[in-house]
């Protein structure tokens, strides 16, 4: 049963009354397949989802007045996510609700209200992973001290809540054609150098996340790194590689720089994995 008004001096059947009753224990469940904006009518109701796919609740402002209360739940399998329309949403939880997550949009203001989730045994839940695995080769001409981006070694995702954590996972294998020296690797965000997951700056020495002494073969640099992006907008993430030679050389990856065809040399594969973890 949705909120209800009286006049002053009405008096209450007892059918009124078990309403009331029933809608202080058991509110008025409205369930919706789709995606869906709050009208008039929805405060003092739940508003369940129900879809496989991913579905969003949208607020807008002039709808309800301060002091009104909708319940939002999502028991379908797909993500519903609260998204401010023209109304102000805020919270210190998560506004993309998994399946079985839900909680209470509290209306401070008829255009502004806060989503207070229900407990959920807190953080450190794995929200989305979006992974690339390159398995073809790659090679370039890489001038000394550059950092060079490898074709087809990024990942985008779109972290749900500004305050999630992204969990980056590597591999790169690399080697170049100036004979012995360093391989080095580096984890980019949105085409900056993550300088978070390099090294101290310490005088005109290059920042990097590993390294490693290439002797004949491919040289591979393991990647792990715990990065606070700090935005609900799309982030791209990719792997770098550079070398210690003092002049321009060809770095390759995936295959060995000579890349003889005879069984004593072989193909490789890189891959970079990225994970939203809730905060």
């Amino acid at each position: 049963m949705a909120k209800q008004t009286f006049t002053a001096g009405q008096v209450l059947t007892a059918a009124e009354m078990n309403s009331l009753q029933e809608n202080d224990y058991n509110w008025t469940v409205t369930t919706k397949t789709a995606s869906y904006t709050l009208a008039a009518g929805d405060e003092g109701t739940r508003i369940v989802m129900n879809n496989a796919g991913a579905t969003t609740i949208t607020v807008d402002d002039a709808v309800f007045a301060a002091g009104d209360v909708v319940w939002i739940h999502n028991i379908g399998a797909g993500t519903c996510t609260i998204t401010a329309g023209t109304a102000t949403v805020s919270t210190v939880g998560e506004l993309a609700l998994e399946q079985y997550a839900g909680g209470h949009l509290y209306f401070t203001s008829a255009s502004a209200a806060i989503f207070f989730p229900t407990e959920q045994g807190g953080g450190g839940k794995i929200l989305q992973v979006v992974s690339t695995t390159k398995t073809d080769t790659f090679s370039a001409s890489v001038a000394a001290g550059a950092e060079t981006a490898i074709t087809g070694l990024s990942a985008t995702i779109t972290p749900t809540s500004a305050t999630s954590k992204i969990v980056v996972l590597g591999y790169m294998n690399a080697t170049h054609g100036a004979g012995a020296g360093g391989v080095y690797g580096y984890i980019y965000r949105d085409a900056a150098l993550l300088t978070g997951a390099s090294g101290d700056a310490a005088g005109n020495r290059k920042r990097g996340y590993g390294a490693g002494l290439r002797s004949t073969g491919n040289l591979g640099i393991p990647f792990f790194y715990l990065d606070s992006p700090a935005t609900t907008s799309a982030v791209i993430y990719d792997l770098r590689m550079s070398h210690d030679h003092s002049g321009t050389t060809t770095m390759t990856v995936n295959r060995g720089y000579a890349d003889t065809d005879n069984a004593q040399h072989m193909r490789q594969v890189c891959n970079i994995t990225v994970m939203e973890v809730s905060a």
